[in-house]
């Protein structure tokens, strides 16, 4: 299946649609069907997003004002 040449053939079919109600219940079923942004992340993304709830979760935290301090030592 070449998935460029159906998409084009589909909005040819969807353009010519004159049913309101046909597109309404098009557009609910297209936003219905979105993907959840997880499955598309890398697997090393996922980890380390894993780890930091994991520390989180553990109270390994330092508040954002020592984070900018930590930061402010290392760029300077």
């Amino acid at each position: 299946m070449n998935l460029e040449l159906e998409k084009i053939k589909l909005a040819q079919k969807i353009f010519n649609i004159e049913s309101e109600e046909l597109i309404a219940r098009i557009k609910a079923f297209i936003s219905s069907e979105q993907t959840d942004t997880w499955d598309s992340l890398p697997d090393e993304v996922k980890l380390s997003l894993e780890k930091s709830l994991h520390q989180a979760d553990n109270g390994e935290l330092i508040s954002h004002e020592n984070a900018v301090k930590q930061l402010k030592k290392f760029y300077n």
